[in-house]
């Protein structure tokens, strides 16, 4: 998933400077103050150097006339302690300050480059809190651990009787036997051409019935008795709710051309999906492989809203809690903090926050919603401490 690609890209640059990194997460406060403070994080990392050269990019929503008053901010706080703003040729040290966001608030991402090598100061500013936001959140996600092993796992079904793992080269079958899942069999999936890197599949049961979804190869059997065939395969992939697409057979992502209820129709590559019917409204949500997720609401013509600092991950579920229909979220990747999930829903084309994250010990590799179970997920992480895979469901709950 995007999590993990991510991670290893962000592990190859950033691993050497994590000594030099920064990352505070201060409460709620004025803009021209953060910023202030900010600049100030940025100077204790450089040394204050004499002479600096500063460049701005914005990838967030923040409107141009707050960021024209952030960067007045951050460029007044340097000039108040005497360092002269220069030309890159000019410098001692070369600043890249990057605006950016989740769904959680402003994350500022100042890159400072120097002789001695770069720095990484990261800085996340809260959403001002809304008058209701002081009351508990509105769901809990609770999650349970289902299965651990060294081999890869990429997606999984669980019954009362059944435990499935969709693995690179089979499908292992456990079975129930007094509260414990004990081996069964395990069903070969033959392939001609060898996996993409990141390999990504789906697995769903329906009466006893099996479908597994890999790049370039679809599976078929059962389960009574164990049985599976297995073909190479363009077939589209089942997302959820009648959202069907094609996925690329050599990358880690859906091309973005939808099949099933939505045929002929194009959104761009992305690496997860969402549909929900909210009241007499069809609605999309997808993430794309630019780092953006995209609202669609009732064609898929053209997005009614797009989100800047999402992970890449998510899944819809359908529970009796809020608006009857949440999403499932996975955080952007940030090597500061670990893996987190939590559930959001979207009012007035606003995706807002309905519980708290649940953090995670390792890198999220899957999650999509449990086809027998509306308000449940099942999720597959690999633990950062061990390097197993773990499979495991999250559940929402309501609080009130």
């Amino acid at each position: 998933m995007l999590k993990t690609v991510l991670h290893r890209f962000f592990c190859a640059i950033l691993l050497p400077l994590l000594p030099a990194l920064a990352c505070a997460q201060p409460d709620a406060q004025p803009l021209p103050q953060a910023a202030h403070d900010f600049a100030q994080q940025i100077l204790s990392r450089a040394g204050s150097p004499a002479a600096i050269a500063v460049t701005f990019q914005n990838v967030s929503t923040l409107s141009p006339e707050s960021q024209e008053a952030v960067q007045n901010a951050i460029l007044n706080t340097f000039r108040g302690v005497n360092i002269r703003l220069v030309k890159p040729e000019q410098s001692v040290a070369n600043i890249q300050i990057t605006f950016s966001e989740d769904w959680q608030g402003s994350v500022w991402i100042a890159k400072v480059e120097q002789e001695s090598g770069a720095q990484f100061v990261i800085r996340k500013i809260p959403r001002p809190q809304r008058a209701a936001s002081s009351r508990a959140p509105l769901i809990t996600l609770r999650k349970i651990s289902v299965w651990q092993q060294d081999a890869q796992i990429l997606d999984f079904f669980q019954d009362s009787q059944n435990l499935l793992l969709l693995e690179p080269g089979q499908i292992s079958l456990y079975a129930s036997d007094s509260g414990q899942w004990r081996p069964r069999q395990t069903l070969g999936i033959p392939h001609q051409l060898p996996w993409p890197r990141d390999l990504r599949g789906r697995l769903e049961v329906h009466g006893g019935h099996i479908v597994a979804f890999l790049p370039g190869t679809r599976c078929s059997g059962s389960i009574s008795p164990p049985a599976l065939d297995c073909r190479a395969s363009d077939d589209p992939w089942p997302i959820d709710g009648g959202l069907v697409a094609f996925f690329s057979s050599r990358r880690n992502f859906f091309s973005g051309l939808l099949a099933g209820q939505s045929a002929g129709a194009s959104v761009g590559p992305f690496f997860s999906a969402a549909a929900w019917q909210n009241g007499g409204e069809r609605m999309w949500l997808f993430t794309g492989t630019d780092g953006r997720a995209r609202l669609f609401l009732n064609d898929l013509g053209a997005p009614v809203a797009t989100y800047n600092g999402w992970g890449g991950t998510l899944a819809p579920v359908h529970s009796i809690c809020g608006s009857g229909w949440q999403l499932l979220a996975s955080a952007p990747t940030d090597m500061i903090h670990p893996d987190s999930v939590q559930a959001l829903e979207i009012a007035g084309h606003e995706a807002l926050p309905v519980s708290s994250p649940v953090e995670l010990s390792g890198a999220l590799e899957a999650l999509w919603p449990a086809g027998n179970l509306g308000q449940v997920a099942n999720g597959v992480l690999q633990s950062q401490a061990t390097g197993k895979y773990e499979a495991f469901t999250l559940t929402v709950i309501c609080n009130q």
